[in-house]
């Protein structure tokens, strides 16, 4: 049974190649060009168009539709033939290949096919090798992360622009549609910043163009996030800037954590940071104890990747929820010791009674609940759009968050992240214990 196991289907079945895909929509102007055979184009593509309400997500793939021919005879020949098609139709300013593992396996240098086709197009084309075996799509999105971070001028010394006030650019933001709970993210994370003193620079990623995401050798500091595909050492080793790296700032401590870690590297004065933790937290604080007063002792079980469910475990202490199930649906962002961690950087901890379950397979994953018919062992639950109908978990009051999104959709800017989105993800947890929204 343990040897069928890794070939059971998976909560988040999303491999490398799709987390490229979600990487290229979340830059304004880029290609992903998929050098393979004639495949089911519309089963790629559905799960982010019905997950993003923003923006369409189907003209920034393209496929080089190989055919057996081709693959035995030169692998190359089509993508040499597609890809100045490709640009010739859709403009981009930046193309990024992909190939499936069959092409892969051919061992064909698509490396210096790229290269020359950079140089004939005139625009940047990006290889991206090993995609199509990664594990989960979070190494393939921190391979397009890594990939535009490495086309910056680092060489160009930040001190040329302006000196004040200074810039700050973040390094694994996972952006995964254009909706405004997503914008409203960037904009608590700037305003995090800003008060700091600092302006927000280009973000990787969060929507910006290529050529915007070129500028941000003008950034004093990098603030590596966890879902980058590199880490903080090998970000300051290939940029040659100051890098300091943080967990996500959801929940109280979490962003006090990255307020004060933001500030230590950017030289800020500690009394200025304390001072700016100090009264942003106040402003917050009672609307939290309103909350807290309605949702202490409710059991929640989280289901997230590992950074994200590192946030929830913070904000679910504070406001005095009982966890008796995290379950973390990443394979390569470091599992319950990165989580461990994660919380403890936040002056948190995991309950020894918390349950940490890693990568489950949808069906183990179905089996938590408990039976269909036996009373829900959890009061809510916070989790992504997974295949959970007609399970028990269909019965636990649901907060959606995460990819997929199916349900969830968000046309007024209602953020997850800094002090904003504390407050606006208790009224959630509200909602969804009351069933009323």
């Amino acid at each position: 049974m343990s040897t069928l196991r890794r070939f059971s289907l998976a909560p988040v079945a999303h491999t490398g190649l799709f987390g490229v895909f979600l990487g290229v929509h979340a830059v304004g102007d880029a290609l992903h060009v998929l050098h393979t055979g004639v495949g089911c184009k519309g089963k790629t593509q559905r799960q982010l168009v019905e997950h993003d309400l923003g923006r369409e997500a189907h003209p920034q793939v393209g496929w080089t539709e190989l055919s057996e021919e081709d693959l035995i005879r030169d692998v190359a020949a089509r993508l040499r033939e597609a890809v100045p098609e490709l640009q010739r139709r859709r403009q981009a300013a930046a193309l990024l290949v992909t190939a499936s593992a069959a092409v892969e396996l051919t061992s064909t240098d698509l490396a210096v096919e790229t290269q020359r086709l950079e140089a004939e197009l005139g625009v940047p084309v990006v290889w991206l090798p090993g995609v199509a075996t990664a594990a989960d799509l979070y190494a393939g999105y921190g391979a397009v992360v890594r990939a535009l971070v490495d086309r910056v001028d680092w060489g160009v010394d930040w001190r040329a622009g302006s000196k004040d006030p200074p810039v700050v650019s973040l390094v694994g933001n996972f952006f995964h549609r254009y909706e405004h709970e997503q914008a409203a993210n960037l904009a608590e994370l700037r305003r995090l910043v800003e008060g700091l003193g600092a302006r927000l620079g280009p973000t990787f990623l969060a929507g910006e163009s290529f050529g915007a995401l070129q500028r941000a050798h003008a950034a004093r500091l990098l603030v590596r996030m966890p879902y980058a595909g590199l880490e903080a050492d090998d970000l300051a080793t290939l940029t040659s800037r100051r890098v300091c790296g943080l967990g996500l700032p959801l929940g109280l401590r979490a962003t006090g954590v990255w307020v004060r870690g933001v500030g230590a590297a950017l030289g800020v004065a500690p009394p200025r940071v304390e001072a700016l933790v100090a009264a942003r937290e106040a402003r917050v604080a009672p609307r939290l104890e309103l909350a807290r007063r309605r949702l202490g002792g409710r059991r929640l079980a989280i289901l997230a990747d590992t950074p994200l469910a590192a946030g929830w475990v913070l904000l679910s202490g504070e406001l005095g929820l009982e966890l008796p199930l995290v379950v973390l649906l990443d394979r390569t962002l470091g599992g319950e010791a990165a989580l461990r961690a994660q919380v403890a950087a936040a002056g948190g901890e995991v309950s020894p009674g918390t349950r940490v379950v890693e990568t489950p397979t949808l069906m183990e994953l179905r089996g938590l609940a408990g039976g269909i018919d036996d009373p829900p062992p959890f009061d809510l639950v916070v989790r992504p759009d997974l295949s959970l109908a007609d399970t028990a978990w269909a019965h636990v009051a649901t907060l959606e968050t995460g990819f997929p999104a199916g349900h969830k959709h968000f046309v007024f800017p209602l953020p997850e992240l800094g002090y904003n989105g504390t407050v606006a993800l208790a009224q959630r947890l509200l909602d969804a214990a009351g069933g009323v929204y």
